[in-house]
């Protein structure tokens, strides 16, 4: 059965509080055999980021606007899973849909967040990824297959968020896979 996902009232960034998952997130596995698709984007300094550069690594991809409360209700959340883990075990890539360079980095600066945003002006990376619903989120194992596909806000510090993320790490740092 297929929950349909509300959206509730917008909630400023600094004093938004994160639901439980059942109140806020429809999270469903990734189906089984099928490839994540091409992600190859340039962040708001001019960096390309490609996914299968990524392998090695986990990566959550998130979707998401500056317009939708939840999304960055969600933000600070997704900041502290990175830190927890750092750059060469777990990537989160923000891909940001359909809004102007200029609007998001005066937001991303506004706001502190450190994580690299890339920039979909056109939909384009967001249709492949068949996403409709914003947030959204796909978690990617450090092999590259995709494992979960969350839709709507998470608590990405929370206990549930952790017992997805945990198992895709990499057992060592990318770098030191490298060796």
């Amino acid at each position: 059965m297929h929950r349909r996902l509300f959206i509730s009232a917008p909630l400023p960034l600094a004093t938004a509080s994160l639901l439980p998952l059942s109140a806020r997130a429809d999270a469903v596995p990734w189906p089984k055999g099928l490839p994540a698709p091409a992600l190859l984007a340039k962040d708001l300094a001019g960096r390309t980021w490609d996914l299968a550069g990524l392998q090695g690594r986990a990566v959550l991809v998130n979707f998401w606007a500056t317009w939708c409360p939840p999304c960055l209700a969600e933000l600070p959340s997704m900041q502290t899973l990175a830190e927890q883990h750092g750059p060469d075990r777990l990537v989160v890539l923000c891909v940001n849909v359909r809004e102007s360079a200029a609007k998001v980095s005066r937001f991303v600066q506004a706001n502190g967040l450190r994580l690299p945003v890339l920039l979909d002006p056109d939909g384009a990376i967001t249709k492949a990824w068949n996403v409709n619903v914003f947030p959204t989120s796909v978690l990617v194992a450090a092999d590259g297959q995709p494992s979960r596909r969350i839709r709507g806000e998470l608590d990405w510090t929370g206990a549930e968020a952790q017992a997805w993320v945990k198992p895709l790490l990499p057992a060592k740092p990318a770098s030191a896979n490298a060796a």
